[in-house]
């Protein structure tokens, strides 16, 4: 059961791998808008500068099976 028109209700759609209706995707959207307010851009920033900084360490220990990776995943794109 989906409670339509709330936060859970738009990751009960996600779970159920259907799109979100627009009442819970306008209860998300209001939750997003107030934690970025509230926590701003920096936040995220940081977040994302560790994931950098853990990603290149993670490419820095596996350099071969990175490098597979990208041979893999170009050869998909072509």
């Amino acid at each position: 059961m989906i409670n339509h028109g709330t936060r859970s209700g738009y990751y009960a759609h996600r779970r159920m791998g259907n799109p979100p209706c627009d009442d819970c995707r306008e209860a998300i959207n209001e939750y997003v808008r107030e934690y970025r307010a509230k926590n701003g851009l920096a936040r995220n920033r940081a977040g994302e500068k560790i994931r950098r900084k853990a990603l290149a360490a993670l490419r820095d220990r596996h350099r071969d099976e990175y490098e597979d990776l990208l041979e893999e995943f170009r050869a998909e794109e072509e």
